[in-house]
């Protein structure tokens, strides 16, 4: 991530949002068997993922039921929280898939495509968000002292998602309210991207107490796939550049994840002093990688190069190993960390995911 020589580039892919492989050899039942299978049995490289959760105000309480509706396929699921400045309220559709259980988390990509009543929808919404999506207290010394363990047993980093940005106005506007509340009531827009800005500010501050090794703001949703450039520069330039600055007077690396829509706000991506910027979509979207590479990769460490959807989900182990030699082609080396982005789901090809690995292990180091 620091542009340095290295004995060979790395290949890290991000999975930690699914779960085992169904291939028989690489199955996993636990954090310990997992960091094995991709370290020894895979040949990869891999991380740690640390965990600082929000606080909330000690007199927050909720209330979660189920309703069959005539009418609905699904049944809806309604959650209430009481705050002292009132009840912040949202309800999806609870279809087969849904994956947590009898509960509406605040922030999941699950959320958006099912909801009915959002979480967020004027001022007063935001009033009692503000008692539940608080800076956090402090951290778990426990579980970063087991997480040591396993780093120096398997040498290897730890990372922190320190934020989210515009990313979680998402799940709490809905995709297509988020987008309208922008043009009609930014003022609205504005003030969540406070609330999450100083929990970010705060979660940096303890990630470097901890003493993990790098941390990641995550910014997937905030690119011209959602709002425009003026209004990326207006929401977000000022708040990233504080919290980059932040981290970088930590003593940590900061990375960045965006995906697609970047083409357009290629100068504002290069003017932020990220260390890395993960999870560029190669194929979907048609994103150019030779001129993502001239503007930015140049001063910055570049982590992807191949579609986790198409090459993986839907490729070949021939059109993998492509794309893992265009990856070197176009970015080189140096300050270059090979993975499928997003993630690699357990249900696609495996011989897809051995092909990447054994291509970069004959492509990795310049002997």
């Amino acid at each position: 991530m620091r542009r340095q020589d290295v004995d060979y580039a790395p290949c890290m892919p991000i999975w930690w949002a699914w779960a085992s492989p169904a291939a028989d050899g690489y199955r996993w039942t636990n954090l310990e068997e997992r960091l094995g299978v991709l370290i020894d049995r895979l040949g990869i490289d891999t991380y740690l993922d640390f965990g600082i959760p929000l606080s909330r105000h000690p007199d927050v309480k909720q209330t979660i039921w189920e309703e069959a509706v005539q009418g609905e396929r699904y049944p809806l699921l309604h959650k209430v929280i009481e705050t002292p400045a009132g009840q912040l309220t949202a309800t999806i559709r609870k279809t087969d898939d849904w994956p947590h259980g009898q509960d509406i988390p605040l922030m999941s990509d699950f959320v958006v495509s099912r909801l009915v009543k959002p979480w967020i929808e004027d001022e007063q919404d935001l009033d009692c968000l503000e008692y539940v999506w608080q800076p956090p207290d402090d951290y778990s010394a426990d579980q970063i002292e087991q997480l040591r363990k396993l780093a120096d047993k398997w040498q290897i980093p730890i990372r922190s998602t320190v934020g989210h940005g515009l990313t979680a106005s998402l799940s709490l506007f809905g995709a297509e309210n988020a987008s309208m509340v922008s043009i009609e009531r930014p003022e609205l827009l504005e003030r969540l991207a406070d609330i999450e800005h100083r929990a970010t500010i705060r979660r940096i501050h303890l990630a470097a107490r901890a003493g993990v090794d790098f941390v990641t703001r995550d910014g997937f949703y905030e690119t011209t796939d959602f709002w425009s450039p003026s209004q990326i520069e207006r929401f977000l330039a000022g708040r990233l550049r504080k919290e980059i600055e932040t981290a970088h007077q930590a003593g940590l690396l900061i990375t960045y994840t965006v995906c697609t829509g970047i083409m357009p706000i290629l100068p504002h991506l290069k003017s932020l002093a990220f260390d890395c910027l993960a999870g560029i979509e190669p194929v979907l979207g048609d994103q150019d990688m030779v001129l993502v590479a001239k503007e930015l990769g140049p001063d910055k460490c570049i982590w992807g190069g191949l579609s986790a959807p198409m090459h993986i989900g839907m490729g070949s182990p021939e059109t993998v190993r492509e794309a893992v030699r265009s990856f070197y082609a176009d970015f080189g080396k140096r300050g270059t960390i090979l993975a499928p982005m997003p993630s690699i789901r357990q249900s696609w090809p495996w011989e897809n995911v051995t092909a990447m690995a054994d291509e970069w292990r004959k492509l990795r180091s310049d002997s």
